[in-house]
């Protein structure tokens, strides 16, 4: 899901996601194949992350485009815990930007321009559900990339191992006059102690930010090692 959490792997532990995502606009696809997502738990409370995909981009009359996204350099901070079931609050300070040397800017699976993530999460269980919530702000040099951002997943374990979760997130301009929202819905599955299967699809409910999505898919494996 779109909506981050303050769950971290634990003290020594990884935790990596291996992912296939599918993002549709009119005229435009854009697929992350694969997409990696490294995780590192320094502590109980402390966590390192690296995130980029190959991207390869599909624009209508134009052809088609591949190469690397930006990469994303993160450390999550579990500041408040209040354990498993009580109210948890971390901070997740991320910066985005263009590998040196690489050209995939002006293939278009990049962004040219470095930004910085400042989001906040919290996770509350209520026994029927649990609820996470986050929202920060984006800050970049180039004006078009700065805004803010938020987001409510609800999830429910049906089962033991199986979990069914939904959310709305939202990101929006710096003043607030433009937005897009996005309804996902997803699940995880644990095939063992170790392996978890990821799964989520959505689009846009709604989008004055630029082109609507009208497909927004994830298919990936999380291991825990």
């Amino acid at each position: 899901m779109i909506t981050d959490d303050p769950g971290t792997p634990g003290d020594g532990h990884w935790e990596i996601n291996l992912a296939w995502t599918d993002q549709r606009t009119p005229g435009s696809t854009l697929i992350g194949l694969p997409l990696l997502d490294a995780n590192y738990g320094v502590g109980d409370r402390l966590q390192l992350n690296y995130q980029a995909s190959w991207n390869i981009l599909r624009d209508e009359g134009e052809g088609t485009q591949s190469g690397m996204s930006d990469s994303q350099l993160a450390v999550k901070w579990r500041f408040y815990d209040a354990g498993e079931t009580g109210l948890q609050l971390s901070a997740y300070p991320r910066v985005f930007f263009l590998d040196p040397g690489s050209d995939s800017d002006r293939r278009g699976t990049a962004d040219p321009d470095t930004s910085f993530l400042l989001p906040f999460e919290i996770r509350k269980d209520l026994g029927v559900v649990s609820v996470n919530a986050d929202f920060g702000h984006m800050f970049s040099g180039a004006a078009r990339d700065r805004g803010w951002m938020g987001g409510l997943c609800v999830g429910r374990e049906v089962s033991k191992g199986w979990e069914l979760d939904a959310e709305v997130h939202v990101d929006a301009s710096e003043r607030l006059g433009r937005y897009e929202a996005i309804i996902n819905l997803g699940t995880r599955y644990d095939f063992s102690a170790h392996e978890t299967l990821l799964l989520a699809i959505g689009r846009d409910a709604a989008s004055s930010l630029g082109p609507r999505v009208s497909l927004l898919a994830y298919v990936g494996l999380q291991v825990r090692i």
